[in-house]
């Protein structure tokens, strides 16, 4: 079987970035969400603020600091 068969479709929008990903939390492995660690306060942060999965490139900056939101870029 092809890699291309493996690939999983972006059916989910991350509500942080606007980028599309696949949640993973009804597939039959494990979600690569469970490979980044978030602390019990930023949970409740991310909790209250989307209800909502984030794609894990948004888990991996927030659990190393990025702030909740993204900061758009100013208009020149």
């Amino acid at each position: 079987m092809s890699d291309a068969a493996n690939v999983k479709p972006l059916d989910d929008r991350c509500p942080r970035c606007g980028g599309g990903f696949h949640c993973g939390v009804n597939d039959a492995g494990p979600c690569p969400c469970t490979t980044v660690t978030l602390s019990t306060e930023l949970q409740g942060r991310l909790r209250e603020k989307w209800s909502s999965c984030l794609c894990v490139s948004c888990l991996v900056a927030l659990a190393g600091g990025a702030a909740l939101e993204i900061q758009e870029a100013q208009a020149q």
